[in-house]
């Protein structure tokens, strides 16, 4: 029987003082940080902010937008009083600056219009905290699958929510986008000529636009279940005049792949794989039916969180993946790299590479 133990043997030994600190200081910050950006966004602030830099036609490093409560209370019709309590603990977290105490004027710190306001700076991280937000209200639903052990399913999600979670999923995207573009320079180069790309499980468009907008000669196609989901991506297609060389369809991967005849150069599955069905017959199933929608030469990319073992020591920071698991851990199922090599190794696949940069990672399967 193991004892209890007592006391720290570390040689960095830990203090009360700085576990106060970390849980209850940090904590306290961190939580309320979630809870404004949150707000923020469904409220129309940060859109507000964006299209008030836009509007002026600022542009530069390190933008400020400075502003005044009743300007953006009356402008967004929004209670006052409310809206001063926002403020004040925006300010009490960093998110805000006062510019002017007298005149009552507020600007963003440092940074943050570049973080949290515009959604196509390069370091926008504002969607992927938009999307915890949601799991404090979703913690009654977490609570009941506890005791009961039900699975729910992502698409039992609401509109707004799903399409904050897409958006962090194509921030993710735009990252695996980088890192593939950087490593097989050549094959990318012959992709933007006049290449051919398949998304799987393209959702609301999101990814697809980032890919669009960069491979500007190639096609693509783009599958999902989701009609809500796909009513956004071709809302997407149409604003960007895409309709000629993007085609969306509400279809199940083995339909499409016994009626759609030609084969591709790129398929991606960004976020997606611990999304389907935990069956692995039912996976191995799709991975025949990629390999059969893929060129000889082609490749499918895979971005997806490999999450080790709970009680495999920690290595690297691992918060947004392990977060994954947390919120979706009986309805997905995650691999590490082992098992998931493991996986392709049972499919008609034969070679599939890991690449891993900082802290970003790909996984590159060939035929």
């Amino acid at each position: 029987m193991e004892l209890i133990k007592s006391e720290n043997k570390n040689n960095h030994e830990i203090s009360i003082n700085s576990q106060i600190k970390k849980f209850a200081i940090n904590g306290l910050y961190g939580f309320n940080t979630i809870i404004l950006i949150g707000m923020g966004r469904r409220l129309g602030i940060f859109n507000y902010l964006y299209e008030k830099v836009k509007s002026s036609h600022s542009s530069g490093k390190n933008i400020e937008v400075i502003f005044t409560p009743i300007e953006l209370s009356e402008n967004l019709n929004l209670d006052f009083k409310y809206l001063d309590g926002w403020f004040h603990l925006a300010l009490e977290c960093g998110i805000l600056e006062i510019e002017n105490s007298e005149k009552k004027i507020l600007k963003t710190a440092p940074y943050v219009y570049d973080l949290l306001v515009d959604p196509n700076n390069e370091f926008y991280i504002g969607g992927t905290l938009g999307a915890f937000y949601y799991i404090a209200p979703a913690q009654n639903t977490f609570i009941e699958n506890f005791k009961t052990g039900k699975v729910w399913s992502i698409l039992d999600l609401p509109g707004d929510v799903m399409k904050d979670l897409q958006e962090r999923g194509a921030r993710f995207g735009t990252l695996v986008e980088r890192l593939f573009s950087k490593k097989f320079e050549n094959f990318c180069k012959n992709v933007l000529k006049k290449g051919t790309i398949l998304e799987l499980g393209c959702g609301y468009g999101f990814n697809l636009e980032t890919w669009a907008k960069k491979y500007t000669n190639a096609r693509f196609v783009g599958i999902d279940i989701d009609p809500n989901a796909l009513a956004h991506a071709k809302k997407l297609i149409e604003l960007n005049m895409w309709n000629e060389r993007i085609e969306i369809f509400d279809i199940e991967i083995d339909e499409f792949a016994r009626s759609f005849k030609k084969k591709f150069d790129l398929i991606i599955l960004n976020q997606v794989l611990h999304e389907m069905n935990t069956d692995e017959n039912y996976r191995r199933g799709v991975f025949n039916n990629l390999y059969s929608l893929l060129k000889d030469n082609g490749i499918l990319l895979i971005g997806e969180s490999m999450i080790p073992d709970t009680f495999t020591p920690k290595k690297r920071f691992q918060l947004f993946d392990i977060t994954h698991k947390f919120t979706e851990v009986k309805a997905s199922l995650f691999y590490n790299e082992k098992s998931f090599k493991e996986f392709i190794d049972s499919t008609p696949f034969t070679k599939a590479n890991f690449i891993r940069e900082g802290g970003d990672s790909i996984w590159v399967v060939k035929k």
